[in-house]
């Protein structure tokens, strides 16, 4: 046995010596000092002495084992804490809910009440002194709004297990009718409560609504509800719920475990009602503001706002001004609103317009009224004339002599459906335009301070001009709307009434009045009658007169209209330069009318060539030109040669247009003598209307003469002196305007008046009147 255990012996020991432990961690083998030494019994066992003993680690067992347990003991006390946290919170939600559907029942329940007993009884009695829609508003629509809520919440809620009632979706879902609906009532509830308080102070509503107070309150009595103060306790529940809704969001919110799913939900709905509050306050702050300014503007007389005079307000107004002109100078950057902006120029153009149409509509129905009475008179004169014994024969019927006058109630309508809605639109625009320059002056003082920089100063300044600016904006754009529709209504019943009142005018006087002759049958009848006169004894000696007035009006013919004509294009010049010499090609040098028979339109710049330099009556101051189109007469003036190589050149140089005489003193100088009347222009100027019809002196002026006359270079003329016409024969002329002369004289051979055109108006002017166009 000896000798087998020497080897083994060895042959450890030589293991051992060859194992390259480090030093370092020799401490992995070494025993733990706390364990026990034990030898080992069993042969052959060279494990060393690093061994436990059974009694040891039935020791550590034990502590291990012990520790384990109480680590399991505290997580399950832990565990059941927490259940029973989140049972109580469930049970607190339950109870929140509950509440919540309970007072939203009991909310619904009085505005049913308050819409039944006493909105509904008072507007059927339709009392004169009692206006119910003042005192309650839109309630109806909160009673509708709160159904619906309660609705919802009682379809989140039914037939569903608390851990997935989600009750912040429902308040998420209605926020935005909630916040519209609710703004309108808390809006004009201070409104409603000075109301009520003027109610009380009358016997009648006061009684009226006694009655219906008194119904209520028996109504309450019977189904065991605290009992009602006054109508006033009546009307603020609304403004009450709508406040306490955060109130209960926010506790529902508390009482939900974390792991809900409705707690996201419900932190928005609490933000999203908070919001709702929090945009009432601000709409009744920017009312207040704007009852604030408006009243002290209206109330204060001077003596007040004299009193109010100091220091500051002299530093506040010197700010403004100093501000006020960096902005008009661009010294300094202001801030701006857009919609504001264009909003105000809405509101100041439809002032304007109202403020104008008042006046003229006015005036209009001054004058209407004035002359239709002056026409009725006429009519009746014309008629009495006309009236001989052939007419009776044929049935012509006598005007009445109580006809009744059109323009009676033309006026009645006339100031019931336009003058009466424009003035009462009229005085609705100093308010708005009071809040508008105050607006501004907010403005300016918000500027000055943010160049200051003062904090506190600077956040009211903003606040103040933020709620006016917001305030104006949301109601300009109501206000101009309506404006603006009244306005258009308005303008299209005085168009409809004008119309009105011409078809009465007309069926009235319509079998009294002949109709009228045609204007080409009466020349012939002037003709005759003529002749006529002529035959009686005491003219004869004036019959030379008499031949010489009716060739006058034999002369009179009506212009032949030509038919339109297309216009040159390059394709008839082509035609004209292809078929006519260079000499015969003249070129338009201005705009030519037609003004006798024959005659052609020509535009300027346009091509024409020359077939014969003289009309049929051996004038050569009318030529009979081709345009391509068509040919006829034009007279020579109106005619340069054309010239291929300087023709755009010339054609810049000498194109002129009626905006190139806008200011034509510059360009225009007297007329020679030899064209001009001296003497005042008052006191030459004879009666256009005799001139027509009067006698002409020398029995040679004849058409010939005409033509001479016109035959000049030059037919532009511009007026001396403004002339007012005094009848439809006349034309009117303004200082300096420029005139087109069409005859030198008029029918009956009087040089004195020429036939004049101005923008396509015709008409006799006084010669002394013009001065004829040339360059200075």
């Amino acid at each position: 046995m000896e000798p087998k255990e020497a080897p083994g012996k060895e042959t450890m020991g030589t293991r051992k010596k060859s194992l390259p432990f480090p030093r370092p961690r020799l401490y992995m083998l070494e025993r733990r000092k706390t364990d026990p030494v034990v030898e080992s019994s069993v042969p052959g066992d060279f494990s060393g002495t690093l061994t436990r003993s059974q009694s040891h680690r039935t020791e550590y067992n034990q502590k291990l084992q012990e520790k384990m347990t109480s680590q399991a003991g505290c997580s399950t006390a832990e565990t059941l804490t927490q259940e029973k946290e989140h049972q109580r919170m469930m049970a607190k939600r339950s109870k929140i809910i509950k509440e919540l559907l309970q007072t939203e029942k009991d909310y619904l329940n009085d505005l049913d009440l308050c819409i039944r007993e006493v909105v509904q009884p008072l507007r059927n009695k339709q009392i004169d002194q009692l206006d119910v829609d003042s005192l309650f508003s839109n309630i109806e629509s909160v009673h509708r709004i709160s159904a619906k809520l309660l609705s919802l919440l009682e379809e989140a809620t039914t037939d569903v297990e608390p851990a997935m009632q989600v009750i912040g979706k429902v308040f998420l879902q209605i926020k935005g009718p909630l916040e519209d609906i609710y703004k309108i009532y808390c809006y004009h509830h201070d409104e409603a409560h000075s109301v009520l308080e003027s109610y009380e102070k009358e016997e009648e509503p006061k009684q009226h609504l006694s009655l219906c107070i008194q119904s209520l309150k028996k109504i309450y009595m019977q189904e065991g509800k605290p009992n009602l103060l006054d109508m006033g306790s009546l009307m603020i529940k609304p403004i009450q719920r709508v406040m306490k809704y955060p109130l209960l969001l926010c506790e529902l919110r508390n009482s939900t475990p974390p792991s809900h799913p409705d707690f996201r939900a419900l932190e928005d709905a609490f933000a999203a009602v908070k919001d709702i509050n929090v945009n009432i306050n601000e709409l009744k702050r920017r009312k207040d503001l704007v009852l604030k300014y408006k009243k002290n503007d209206e109330d204060e007389s001077l003596k007040d706002k004299l009193s109010k005079l100091n220091i500051h307000s002299i530093s506040k107004k010197s700010k403004r001004v100093t501000n006020h002109l960096k902005i008009l100078t661009r010294g300094e950057s202001q801030v701006k609103d857009n919609t504001f902006n264009r909003e105000e120029k809405l509101f100041r153009s439809l002032e304007k317009t109202v403020r104008h149409c008042v006046k003229n509509i006015s005036f209009c129905l001054q004058h209407v009224q004035d002359a239709m009475p002056l026409a009725l008179q006429s009519v009746m004169e014309l008629q009495e004339i006309s009236h001989n014994k052939d007419e009776d024969e044929r049935g012509y019927s006598e005007a009445p002599s109580n006809a009744p006058n059109p323009s009676d109630d033309f006026a009645a309508h006339l100031q019931k459906l336009v003058l009466t809605p424009l003035s009462a639109l009229r005085s609705l625009f100093p308010g708005p335009q009071k809040l508008i320059q105050k607006r501004y002056d907010k403005l300016l003082d918000y500027n000055s301070y943010l160049q200051r920089v003062v904090a506190d100063e600077s956040d009211l300044a903003k606040r103040e001009y933020e709620a006016l600016n917001a305030q104006l904006v949301e109601e300009l754009q109501v206000f101009n709307r309506a404006a603006r529709k009244i306005l258009l209504n308005c303008l299209c019943s005085f168009i409809t009434l004008l119309r009105d009142l011409m078809l009465v005018a007309q069926r009235v006087y319509s079998t009294v009045v002949p109709v009228p002759l045609l204007a080409s049958s009466i020349s012939e009848i002037q003709n005759r009658v003529l002749e006529e006169v002529q035959n009686l004894n005491f003219v004869k000696d004036n019959s030379a007169t008499f031949i010489e007035r009716k060739l006058s009006f034999e002369r009179k013919k009506t212009v032949q209209i030509l038919p339109e004509v297309p216009r040159q294009n390059d394709t008839h010049r082509c035609k004209l330069l292809s078929t006519y010499s260079t000499e015969e090609l003249y070129q338009a040098k201005r705009k030519c009318n037609a003004t006798q028979e024959y005659d052609i339109n020509l535009l300027e710049g346009e091509l024409v060539a020359v077939m014969e330099q003289k009309d049929p009556l051996g004038s050569t101051s009318r030529w009979l030109v081709d345009t391509g189109i068509i040919k006829g007469y034009v007279y020579s003036s109106f005619l340069k040669p054309y010239n291929p190589a300087k023709v755009q050149k010339v054609d810049a140089e000498n194109r002129f247009c009626d905006d190139d005489f806008d200011n034509i003193s510059l360009f225009v100088s007297s007329r020679p003598a030899s064209d001009s009347v001296t003497g005042t222009p008052e006191g030459s100027i004879s009666d256009s209307s005799s001139s027509l019809s009067g006698t002409c002196g020398k029995s040679e002026t004849n058409s010939t003469d005409v033509d001479s006359f016109q035959e000049v270079d030059e037919q532009i003329f511009y007026a001396v002196h403004a002339f007012q016409a005094r009848s439809d024969h006349e034309l009117s002329l303004q200082e300096y305007q420029r005139v087109h002369i069409l005859r030198f004289c008029d029918l009956s051979g009087n040089k004195e008046w020429w036939l004049a055109e101005v923008q396509g108006q015709k008409g006799y002017v006084p010669a002394n009147y013009l001065g004829k166009m040339t360059y200075a």
